[in-house]
């Protein structure tokens, strides 16, 4: 005879206090629950070994002990899974995903019923990876309870970790994970969080093999072959991270190692301890460049998503003209647009430095040019003509333009509030649909160097938005088509109105908005995750900022201006001479 026993038809009736406060199981109808605390109670880098269930225990302490057990420090599900039954226990996965609240409301249940109701509010999912899902105002955790060998456990409960956002917080970092694009010529990087401490590198190796969800075979490739798994661990010795994956050696030629072991050096790069990565599939290591099994973390800069230029040059207009250098220290530049006889307002270079996108003065053409004199050009002493291109004509009102590292360019045309994408390859001017965007009222557009995001301010009737998307490829590098639009994270207190936006990482944007007295740049995760960004933070400037010029490439300086007024937002110590007169544009390549 089974020894687990399913309640129906009898009413529980129990209370408890846990922590600051008390659950209470169905009797008659609805029933309340005041608020169980949402903090951990321990500092993080503490740990907490949660209590586990205790014999005679009610049904509802065995719900509060389950619910608090999910918040061990170090992260472990050990405990939790005390509070489930056997079927349950063995069944349970909650590294499936992670759901997190800002509080507890009031549980509901009927009579005659052991399954419990208990909303959540400020839901927040993410994926197997620590990807963000989705956000929700209200959600519904269910649990259902049976008595097994004379105590309560839990028989129904979802394949999550379900945690407060506050704990999540603490215990939760922002990283990123590596993939390649759909060519496999550069390397994209998708934001996620994993658990900090000893957990770390371990938890960003199974976050790299786990499969990307939300439809993103477009725009992701990962090289370990299906069936590749992590060990328990990643250990790190002498600062190499030993990665043991179970799979088939046979199935992984020298091409496809290589590139397994680009994802893993600039994914395991962000734990500051490994200096170098040893790969071993099924048994057999895998050797690197030299027959080194061991790699240094340099591997695979030939993929860098933000380009193989890593200068910190500057370009801009001055009187018409594009010139280069720092600021306080400009030059014309020799390719033709350098010269004088074009009225342009405003450019974009391309990642690599060598040409230029400028929109005329009136923001109905685009010309493109190289920035350096062609063979031939006046001065160069060799036969030959500089060219200069006019892919795009009979523009409305083109907004500055930016480049990927295909060297394809991307401009936004605003026409009057109804706004069109434009994107030039190979000298040719393409009009793209982008859903979301297309046709709305947009000001300015972002590319992401490594082409798989799109960026987008929107204005509203009262507030404005910044929205994403992400653009799907073919193997070949076509343009298949965008995703659906997320709206990034901005809190509510925020001003309205938004100035600028731009880079500030390969997976943030920094937001520049008015707000009394002043100016506020906040910096968001470009795939709309919720919480505030360290990098970049929450910046008040005074006076009436209007634009931001920034980088996805680490320690590139930030500056914010007003007018011909420059201020470092990297080094605000720092003094930073004002823009000549007569120079506008001012921006870095991309």
């Amino acid at each position: 005879m089974s020894r687990t026993r399913r309640l129906t038809g009898v009413v529980v009736a129990a209370t408890c206090t846990l922590l600051a406060g008390c659950v209470q199981m169905p009797t008659s109808g609805p029933v309340v629950e005041p608020q169980v605390s949402a903090d951990v109670g321990e500092a993080p880098g503490v740990s907490f070994d949660p209590r586990p269930p205790q014999p005679g225990q009610s049904a509802v302490d065995i719900v509060s002990g389950f619910l608090e057990a999910m918040k061990a420090t170090p992260i472990s599900p050990t405990v939790a899974r005390q509070f489930l039954s056997r079927q349950a226990a063995e069944a349970w996965v909650p590294e499936e995903q992670i759901i997190t609240y800002g509080e507890l409301g009031t549980a509901t249940g009927t009579a005659g019923s052991t399954a419990v109701r208990i909303p959540l509010t400020d839901v927040n999912v993410y994926d197997a990876r620590g990807a963000w899902q989705r956000t929700k105002a209200v959600s519904r955790l269910g649990l259902g309870l049976v008595e097994e060998d004379g105590e309560w456990r839990i028989d129904e409960v979802p394949d999550a970790l379900v945690v407060p956002d506050s704990w999540f917080d603490d215990w939760y970092e922002r990283v990123s994970l590596y993939y390649f694009d759909p060519t496999s010529q550069v390397l994209v990087p998708e934001p996620v969080f994993v658990p900090r401490g000893d957990q770390f590198a371990s938890s960003l190796v199974r976050g790299l093999l786990a499969e990307p969800g939300g439809g993103q075979r477009d725009v992701l490739r990962s090289y370990f072959p299906p069936g590749t798994s992590p060990g328990l661990s990643v250990p790190i010795e002498s600062g190499i991270a030993q990665v043991a994956l179970s799979g088939d050696p046979d199935a992984v030629d020298e091409t496809t190692a290589d590139l397994m072991r680009a994802q893993l050096a600039w994914t395991l790069r962000q734990e500051e301890r490994i200096n170098a990565v040893q790969l071993s599939i099924g048994g057999r290591a895998f050797n690197g460049s030299g027959g080194l099994t061991q790699v240094r973390l340099n591997v695979g800069s030939a993929y860098d998503p933000t380009g193989d230029l890593k200068s910190t040059e500057l370009f801009a207009l001055h009187r018409g003209r594009v010139v280069s250098g720092t600021i306080g220290a400009f030059e014309p530049t020799l390719g033709p647009l350098g010269q004088p006889g074009y009225a342009l307002r405003s450019i974009g270079v391309s990642v690599d430095g060598s040409r230029v996108a400028a929109v005329s003065k009136t923001g109905t053409q685009l010309f493109v040019a190289p920035t350096e004199p062609a063979a031939g050009a006046p001065g160069s002493g060799e036969p030959g003509a500089a060219e200069v291109s006019t892919p795009v004509v009979e523009a409305v009102d083109l907004a500055p333009p930016h480049w990927d590292v295909r060297g394809r360019t991307w401009v936004l045309d605003r026409g009057a509030g109804r706004a069109k994408i434009i994107v030039v390859e190979d000298g040719e001017a393409a009009v793209v649909d982008v859903p979301g965007i297309t046709g709305r009222a947009v000001t300015d557009l972002l590319v992401s160097r490594d082409g798989s995001r799109l960026v987008a301010l929107v204005r509203g009737r009262r507030t404005d938005r910044v929205v994403s998307t992400r653009i799907r490829h073919d193997p070949a590098g076509t343009i298949l088509g965008f995703s659906s639009l997320r709206t990034l994270s901005l809190p509510p207190e925020d001003a309205p109105r938004i100035r600028d936006i731009a880079w500030r990482s390969t997976t943030t944007i920094s937001v520049l908005s008015d707000i009394t007295a002043g100016s506020q740049v906040r910096t968001v995760s470009v795939d709309g995750a919720p919480g505030e960004v360290v990098t970049g933070g929450n910046t008040r400037l005074r006076g009436p900022n209007r634009v931001l010029v920034s980088s996805p490439v680490e320690r590139s300086e930030v500056y914010a201006l007003a007018g011909r007024a420059v201020l470092s937002l990297t080094t605000p110590e720092r003094s930073v001479p004002d823009l000549p007169r007569g120079l506008t544009s001012l921006t870095y390549v991309g």
